[in-house]
């Protein structure tokens, strides 16, 4: 198995075998390739979305099998740069691995791909001159530890509109929101690096294995927390489309989720502080408050909501901290149903939704992943909601799913036990859950595309009693209409 080691930490031998691989498949042109497969690429499919890292991942994947061909060595794995210990007079920049900084013209004199040995291509394939580098010149500083544990602890992978602005764990490792890491290193570096033609300097690679080394850290620390988003994404972005400018097969991004899968470990050294994810405390829907605080970088705190009943409720932060929301459910850690940032007072966040009764997840972190603060939170129902009424063998009831993460609940009561037909119609990829027999939380069944065309449909044999139909789309993000109806 190929073992990814910090850089730093590589012994003379194995500084040799890799720059030995490095030079021995720039040589047979396949090094040029891999900077064109990346620059020719289409810019917004593999960067500034969702896919961003199983496209990467798979990119320096195929990079290392590479370098295992070159030098017989089927275990050899790609180094990481690790930015905390990475800066200019860090091990990795010694002329018998990386070589050093560019000249006041930015061009590279020193180490293994220095100018007259090393030489870069243009998007065309072209030669381009000498490698450079201007280190520090468009960004000052590395990221810090205590910022990367800050990214490692936010959740979800991402978010709509799956681009720049998105929030979560993935744009705040590929640096449009928050600390910055990935962006940053790129800048940091400079020169070569900046251009859709970064793959030129060597660097490229091991950077982009320490923001894969994040991402296996954050599937560790978080394995409730998987790939978003699964459909209706734009095309190459969802969890089983292909992937933008990547061989066949596996070139999905639910075919690289998995590192172990690929024959991949990480050396851990200890310095990435994952902060823990904590027990759920019980928070009462009575409007009383539980006081809580963040007391290490990124910290997340959960707590656990019990809706004994279909109604709406009100979750809100107090206090001097900017706080933001995350409520999962009902019943799956998994499925998130909103998130709020600034809803409630000052910078305080409020839910205000209607919910199914069943039990929750809702976590709260603070906006800015480095800072501590403390907070209050409180619930309460602010009133019931009537839930519509199936009837059975009656007219289809029409309804839309009209926003990101809602469903419907229905309910209807069986007078005549026997078989029974609940099914969706329409154009929207429906998604329904049956409960019961006079329970909303007692599941019984789910269906997703058992009717026409998207369409849900369950059979049951049903005793008497009153049941209830949950409806959603299949997608959490997705919208549209549908009709129901429940047919003995």
């Amino acid at each position: 198995m190929a073992i990814r080691k910090d850089a730093n930490t590589l012994t003379s031998s194995e500084r040799a075998e890799f720059v030995a691989a490095v030079l021995e498949i720039k040589r047979l042109g396949i090094y040029d390739q891999f900077v064109l497969r990346h620059a020719r690429a289409n810019m917004t499919a593999i960067h500034r979305c969702p896919a961003f890292l199983p496209w990467h991942r798979r990119f320096i994947y195929d990079f290392e099998i590479e370098l295992q061909r070159a030098s017989g060595n089927p275990n050899l794995g790609l180094p990481y740069w690790n930015w905390p210990d990475g800066g200019e007079t860090a091990s990795l920049w010694d002329d018998d691995l990386l070589g050093g900084n560019g000249d006041t013209n930015g061009v590279v004199r020193t180490g293994p791909f220095r100018s007259g040995r090393w030489t870069i291509v243009n998007r065309n394939g072209q030669a381009n001159g000498a490698l450079r580098r201007e280190m520090r010149q468009n960004a000052s500083s590395l990221p810090t530890i205590s910022e990367i544990t800050g990214v490692v602890a936010q959740t979800p992978y991402d978010t709509a509109p799956w681009d720049a602005s998105a929030s979560g764990f993935r744009n705040q490792l590929e640096g449009f929101i928050g600390a910055n890491l990935h962006n940053r290193g790129h800048m940091w570096v400079g020169g070569s690096m900046l251009p859709m033609t970064s793959p030129n300097d060597p660097v490229f690679f091991m950077h982009h294995c320490m923001v894969d080394k994040i991402w296996h850290d954050w599937q560790v620390a978080h394995p409730s927390q998987g790939y978003q988003p699964t459909g209706n994404a734009p095309f190459g972005q969802n969890l089983t489309d292909p992937m933008d400018s990547t061989p066949t097969p596996n070139n999905r991004p639910i075919d690289v989720l998995d590192s172990s899968s690929l024959g991949i470990e990480y050396q851990q050294s200890g310095e990435i502080i994952v902060p823990p994810i904590a027990t759920p405390q019980l928070l009462p829907l009575d409007e009383s408050f539980i006081n809580a605080s963040i007391n290490i970088p990124g910290e997340v705190i959960r707590f656990q909501i019990d809706a004994p009943e279909f109604a709406s409720y009100r979750l809100e932060t107090s206090g001097n901290s900017d706080t933001v929301m995350s409520l999962f459910g009902p019943n799956d850690a998994r499925a998130l149903v909103t998130v709020n940032d600034d809803g409630g007072e000052n910078l305080n966040s409020r839910i205000v939704q209607s919910l199914s009764a069943g039990s929750y997840i809702l976590e709260i972190r603070l906006y800015n992943p480095n800072s501590l603060g403390s907070f209050s939170i409180s619930g309460q129902p602010i009133g019931t909601s009537a839930i519509p009424t199936l009837a059975v063998n009656g007219v289809q009831t029409n309804a839309a799913i009209s926003f990101s993460n809602e469903s419907d609940l229905y309910r209807f009561t069986v007078t005549n036990p026997g078989a029974h037909n609940i099914e969706t119609e329409g154009q929207t990829d429906t998604f329904i859950s049956l409960y019961g027999p006079n329970s909303q939380t007692a599941l019984l069944d789910n269906d997703d595309d058992s009717g026409s065309g998207l369409n849900s449909r369950l059979r049951w044999n049903l005793p008497n009693g009153e049941y209830f139909v949950r409806v959603r789309h299949y997608s959490p993000v997705s919208t549209g209409s549908y009709s129901i109806r429940v047919n003995r």
